[in-house]
């Protein structure tokens, strides 16, 4: 019978040190309200163009500003408010992309220093509650180094080691619980993200460790809990499900499903669950599923009207990822003809389209063309077309290399060179490329070439 344990570490004389600590004080009281908290950051690297400083709160994909400070005094510090009350994090920094988290509410004021570029390493000074933040990010650190340690240690064990190996591992399992017992007591707030960063580990010798984890991963955290609204590690705790699902091998579609299944336990009108989703979608893109378009199109449906600008990106995200997806209709195309006129790709629509990215500098575009003619002239009666997309910036160059090479079909081009927002579109970063979509202006394949090319029109055309 499988045998599934949960795997903590021995913690170092540090980590007890804390806990008896922290365990032995009382919860601290929250501040009053109605006032307002400082947070004083002293930041360099900031550039001239970046003289300002944000205070987001987040959610998710989407950060909503809540306060902006310019640098004042004589040290040249950015001074930043929140409202006075309960603790909870923000982030902070010059742009979305590089921030640090930190905790406001209920100390009057906060100190930080850091590098505007470096965020993730920024420090408060004289703010216990954001030290206790520190300390628990290294606590963590610990158990998932150890974890490993750990796990090297039983798989290696056999006979009786093994049976050892087995209590300790029990033992560990305890230790972690109580850690997280010490922590819900001596800090919810922190205890809430310890629960979602902290997972029971599987050891065993049968079953599938996905299964595993698909089942027991969020087991430490309560996701119905309303607190975890104001908790953004919702999201990195989603993102980090979906990202080991795919790497113990789970197929894309189940590994989506199973998310759902803990989602399912979120108020779908919270901001707990807008995080969650986020982190999905975000460990999606970063695997290049093929499931990220609906679920991104999933969140802009939910909250385009709930807009933190987050939802143009992914618009604009969404229609180049499609790009690079079979079934999904491809962007519009528009520009310049070679005779200055206008043209573009719902022209063709009831045709099956080849998009040709090519330039006349390029010479394997040129060594390609001959290819691509022949099949033009083979199926272009049967309905096939072909809209030649040009990086070109000179446009004599460009109606030279036409004619030069004897190109009859449709082109367009923005005469923009690698700056076209044709290839931006198509996320195009070298070329030849080319994208075949059908009658609909649907996406059939991409970068098909040569005798590939060939082969397709023939499977499309050939019979008609």
């Amino acid at each position: 019978m499988k045998k599934l344990l949960f795997v903590a570490l021995l913690m170092p004389a540090s980590m007890w040190a804390f806990q008896k600590t922290t365990a032995a004080k009382p919860a601290p009281q929250p501040a009053k309200t109605g006032g307002v908290v400082t947070l004083i950051c002293h930041l360099y690297g900031t550039h001239g163009s970046a003289d300002s400083v944000y205070l987001y709160e987040d959610l998710g994909l989407a950060k909503r500003v809540v306060a902006r400070a310019g640098k004042s005094g004589a040290d040249s510090a950015y001074v930043l408010t929140a409202p006075m009350g309960v603790a909870r994090f923000y982030s902070v920094g010059a742009n979305e992309q590089s921030t640090a988290k930190v905790i406001l509410g209920e100390e009057k004021q906060v100190v930080m220093w850091g590098n505007t570029e470096f965020m993730h390493k920024a420090r408060t000074v004289n703010s216990p509650a954001n030290k206790a933040m520190e300390t628990l990010q290294e606590q963590l650190s610990q158990f998932t180094t150890e974890a490993a340690q750990v796990r090297s240690q039983f798989n290696r064990s056999s006979g009786t080691a093994r049976t050892t190996m087995e209590a300790n591992v029990t033992k560990f399992g305890q230790r972690k619980t109580h850690f997280l017992d010490s922590m819900k007591v001596a800090n919810p707030l922190l205890w809430r993200v310890a629960c979602l960063q902290l997972t029971p580990d599987f050891i065993g010798q049968e079953g599938p460790e996905a299964d595993f984890y698909a089942k027991n991963y969020f087991n430490f955290a309560n996701l119905s809990d309303k607190a975890y609204e104001q908790i953004p590690d919702v999201y990195n705790a989603f993102n980090a499900f979906i990202a080991m699902q795919l790497q113990l091998g789970v197929q894309h579609e189940k590994a989506i499903k199973l998310a759902e299944e803990q989602l399912a336990k979120i108020p779908a009108a919270s901001p707990t669950y807008r995080m969650a989703l986020g982190g999905i979608i975000s460990a999606l893109k970063a695997n290049n599923s093929p499931q990220y378009p609906a679920e991104a199109q999933k969140y802009i449906e939910l909250y385009v009207s709930k807009n933190l600008g987050e939802i143009p990106a992914m618009q604009m995200e969404l229609q180049k990822a499609s790009t690079f997806m079979t079934g999904y209709e491809a962007p519009e195309l528009a520009g310049m003809t070679p005779d200055s006129a206008q043209y573009s790709l719902k022209q063709l629509r009831g045709k099956i389209v080849l998009i040709d990215f090519w330039a006349s500098w390029c010479g394997p575009c040129r060594k390609e063309n001959p290819n691509v003619l022949v099949n033009y002239n083979k199926y272009h009666d049967k309905g096939f077309d072909i809209l030649g997309v040009s990086l070109d910036r000179e446009v004599n160059a460009w109606r030279n290399a036409i004619k030069q090479d004897g190109l009859p079909w449709h082109h367009i081009s923005d005469l923009k060179g690698w700056q076209s927002a044709h290839a931006a579109l198509y996320s195009v970063t070298s070329i030849p490329q080319t994208v075949l979509i059908d009658q609909r202006g649907n996406i059939i394949a991409r970068n098909l070439r040569g005798e590939q090319l060939g082969a397709k029109l023939e499977e499309l055309l050939g019979g008609k």
